[in-house]
């Protein structure tokens, strides 16, 4: 090849044009600035690894603002609906046998037992018997309106004793009735063997009319049952009481209820009966002086009331 002499010209370099060189600098600029930038945010920003506060850095209690205006309680949740059940048809009950047509000439028969309950608006009008009764026989929730001694004579007089207590305050049997007027559904009447001795068989009879008229007034609500004299022992009679204590006595007595019983629509029971003997008298291991009854007997009147009542609808 030929020598060919190279000429010694050399293009000048070229000047870097103005956008580039802006553009270096911006970036050299970035390049100074972020780890400033990255340490401001790294500062403000939650971290994965940041510390869960420790349980004794309680926070500040904040006492709540109420609401001016109350908010409503909850509703009540409303009991899932239920079918209601069909009703089963009650069963008739037999018509009473007679209506409002009760024999007052006859005792009371024996009925079906009642419980205790019976006798919580019952009221017992007696004499040292009724005490017994009372005291002895188990009877529970029944008021007594009795006392020792005490007459037909006694209850009716124009100014009567003040005998019973209520709430405090002495009454008389009359008083007392009108006291509680209303109160009772059930009054028993037993009195009559304290007045053996009277020969006023028509005043007896007059004093417990007016009596069972009182007590229809004061109780219109009540059924009374008016109880006959049980016999006495003439044995221990003999021994222990004066000679007009004595069945024959006790028989007018009887024989007297049984008229008040038809005149006055009072129910009649025969206590008499249900505590005698085969012979129609007070068998003498049943009472204690010849009048009045041991325990046992007295336990036996109870049972005789308790199956012997009348309901309501038949009188």
């Amino acid at each position: 090849m030929s020598n060919v002499k190279r000429s010694s010209y050399r293009r000048p370099p070229r000047r870097p044009s103005l956008p580039l060189l802006a553009a270096g600098l911006v970036v050299c600029a970035g390049l100074l600035l972020a780890p400033t930038l990255t340490r401001a945010f790294s500062s403000d920003s939650p971290s994965s690894s940041s510390p869960t506060p420790s349980p004794s850095a309680a926070a500040p209690s904040v006492t709540p603002v109420a609401p001016s205006v109350a908010t409503p309680p909850p509703a009540a949740l409303s009991a899932a609906p239920q079918a209601s059940p069909t009703p089963t048809p009650a069963a008739e009950s037999p018509a009473p046998a007679g209506n409002g047509t009760y024999d007052y000439t006859k005792p009371a028969p024996a009925s079906d037992p009642v419980d205790m309950s019976y006798f919580s608006d019952a009221l017992f009008i007696g004499d040292s018997r009724t005490e017994g009764l009372q005291l002895y026989s188990g009877i529970e929730g029944a008021s007594f309106y009795c006392y020792k001694g005490i007459t037909i004579f006694d209850v009716m007089q124009e100014n009567p004793k003040k005998l019973i207590t209520i709430n405090g305050q002495k009454y008389s049997i009359v008083d007392a009735l009108s006291a509680e007027a209303g109160k009772y559904s059930k009054v028993y009447i037993s009195l009559g063997i304290n007045e053996l001795g009277y020969y006023d068989d028509q005043g007896f009879h007059d004093k417990f009319a007016a009596l069972i008229d009182h007590i229809r007034e004061t109780q219109p609500n009540a059924i009374i049952y008016l109880q006959n004299q049980v016999p006495v022992n003439p044995t221990l009679c003999a021994k222990n009481w004066p000679s007009y204590v004595n069945n024959d006595k006790v028989a007018v007595y009887n024989g007297i209820f049984e008229q008040l019983a038809e005149e006055k629509q009072v129910v009649l029971l025969d206590v008499a009966s249900a505590l005698s003997n085969s012979d129609g008298i007070l068998a003498q291991e049943n009472t204690v002086d010849g009048v009045h009854f041991t325990t046992s007997w007295y336990k036996t009147w109870l049972t005789y009331l308790m199956n012997h009542t009348v309901a309501p609808a038949l009188l």
